[in-house]
């Protein structure tokens, strides 16, 4: 298989062109569902793959529970509570959410509360100011109604100032002692852009683990494959791959760091399949985590994971030459790469 690291297979032209033609094709049916546009193989097993994060040591499903939609509606905390019991019983151990998820995490607590031994549990706290820290962390506990978390993420790390975080009695010191404290299990950083600070955290041999956004359309932008992801492997930090399939489109109303709209994927549905198995195929990764707005989603996800079949060469090539025009065409939405 090719190094999706580096794009280079060697693969034929002919079967390159062959293959590009496939995909040109099957673009064709972009308005139809990710359940229609992307069946799984008919070959089908009922258990989910795991593997291990990194050096948390720790089993993880290779499909991780986003929450973020639907925290921000126009779902009930009963019908998020829905998706999060779901989850649980398809084999998906890992649930992701944020403080500013809308009421993400008020619909977590009830299932956390029957079933916290079934769940690894992540949040994120948007700070990096030790007292502002402290206090959303207060309150992320007080909403999710647990006594430990096992994984907390600096959110959003490209827009935040490392140096403040690395400082002296900064952010850092501040979470090694809540992990000492048996408060939180994990220390983690998540984001989308500026991967060049995420490299500088990793570096510090202290982050357990890395969201980041990573998919063969944003590879070509901001390229925390290339950039980021040999150290992770370097210092065996965790990784987990945030938006598989291209996060919310963007809108000069609606920038994507606006979290109180919905909007759909960014990528058109007959990607799916082969954006998942992109980023599985990430050397380093153990998780994709991908967000959903209901249950047929969740389990059209958990179809996809658990049917992975390696890219090809050919199509490892040809979907990074298709990410090349869907990179043009996003842009930095983002933020600044650099």
């Amino acid at each position: 298989m090719a190094d999706p690291t580096t794009g280079k297979n060697g693969v034929s032209r002919r079967g390159f062109v062959r293959q590009a033609a496939a995909l040109t094709g099957a673009a064709t049916l972009g308005n139809l569902t990710a359940t229609n546009a992307q069946a799984a193989p008919n070959k089908r097993t009922d258990a989910m793959p795991m593997r291990t994060l990194g050096r948390t040591g720790v089993k993880v499903s290779t499909l991780t529970l986003g929450t973020a939609p639907l925290g921000q509606g126009p779902a009930t905390i009963k019908e998020g509570q829905a998706v999060v019991e779901r989850a649980l019983e398809l084999g998906v151990n890992y649930i992701d959410t944020a403080q500013i998820y809308g009421n993400a995490e008020a619909f977590i607590a009830p299932v956390m509360k029957q079933h916290r031994d079934r769940a690894f549990l992540a949040s994120k706290v948007w700070a990096d100011e030790v007292d502002t820290f402290d206090k959303k962390l207060t309150e992320v506990f007080n909403t999710l109604k647990v006594d430990m978390i096992d994984l907390l993420h600096i959110h959003s790390l490209g827009g935040k100032d490392v140096d403040k975080i690395l400082a002296k009695g900064g952010v850092l010191d501040y979470l090694d002692k809540k992990k000492e404290q048996g408060v939180i299990r994990f220390i983690g950083i998540s984001g989308h852009n500026h991967p060049m600070k995420f490299k500088r955290m990793i570096d510090t041999g202290r982050v357990d683990v890395m969201m980041v956004a990573m998919n063969f359309a944003d590879r070509h932008t901001y390229g925390f494959e290339e950039k980021v992801l040999p150290a992770a492997r370097e210092q065996n930090t965790g990784v987990a791959c945030m938006k598989v399939f291209g996060g919310v489109k963007a809108t000069k109303d609606s920038p994507w760091t606006n979290y109180n709209h919905i909007s759909p994927a960014q990528m058109p549905a007959v990607y799916f399949r082969n954006a998942v198995r992109y980023a599985l195929d990430l050397p380093g990764v153990a998780t994709a985590v991908i967000g959903v707005h209901s249950i047929e989603q969740l389990e059209q996800n958990v179809a996809f994971v658990r049917n992975h079949e390696p890219l090809s060469e050919a199509e490892t090539e040809s979907l990074l030459d298709h990410g090349k025009k869907l990179a043009a065409d996003w842009g930095p939405r983002f933020g600044p790469v650099s």
